[in-house]
């Protein structure tokens, strides 16, 4: 498995469980690490990269996995690779710094009650960065 050119983040983080494998959109990773070092506290990720194995393996399970997630290696609609990642939800005070920088970055921000979904659908997509709750 390559190397992933990153400061704060490992391979392991962002590979796919199913296929062990991980592939991003160009320079997504050196935006997660913009992001991650305006913002000044560790991300712990929690999701990264998925395979169609591993989207149909969280389906089967009732997860609400989405067919078009920009976190898909192999996204058909968008014709993308993977741009997103979710991490752990941080404190109140460093979600409020998450939200300052990343709308400031154009960053879609997903906030569920355990996790934060972020992407850049804005950057390798004709959608507009949007703030929303699960």
């Amino acid at each position: 498995m390559p190397v992933l050119p990153s400061q704060h983040f490992t391979v392991a983080e962002f590979a796919d469980p199913v296929t062990n494998t991980f592939e991003f959109e160009h320079g997504f990773i050196d935006h997660l690490e913009l992001l991650r070092s305006a913002c000044g506290f560790p991300f712990i990720v929690t999701s990264g990269c998925r395979s169609s194995e591993h989207l149909a393996y969280l389906k089967s399970r009732g997860y609400p996995a989405s067919e078009n997630s920009f976190h898909l290696m192999d996204n058909k609609k968008y014709g993308t690779k993977t741009c997103a990642v979710d991490i752990k939800r941080p404190s109140s005070s460093n979600l409020h710094k998450l939200l300052m920088h990343a709308t400031k970055y154009g960053w879609t921000v997903g906030i569920a009650k355990t996790f934060i979904h972020l992407d850049l659908r804005s950057k390798y997509t004709d959608k507009k960065a949007i703030i929303y709750s699960y």
